[in-house]
């Protein structure tokens, strides 16, 4: 009966080390997985604030004073002297 209580006892210590094992991985493995979900948080926000500056500059560049610049200085448009209006 001796060796039968030992055994049992044996049994149950590499239960307890098994499980320990596979809690210290699964800890590590969480962490690692906050670690991704923080970088790729980190990388919205960066991209966030990118496409918010993208926004402003395209209203800032199609704003009519802005568009009726760059026609005249870069691609040497400009107003005709004299208008007409064309039937229909």
């Amino acid at each position: 009966m001796k060796w039968g209580a030992a055994a049992v006892a044996a049994i149950l210590l590499a239960g307890v080390v098994a499980s320990g094992v596979q809690v210290v991985a699964r800890t590590h493995e969480v962490r690692l997985l906050h670690q991704a979900l923080e970088a790729s948080r980190h990388h919205q926000d960066r991209l966030a604030a990118e496409h918010s500056r993208l926004l402003l500059e395209r209203g800032a560049r199609s704003a009519y004073y802005n568009v009726e610049q760059m026609a005249q200085t870069k691609l040497g448009m400009r107003f005709p002297d004299r208008v007409e209006r064309v039937p229909r």
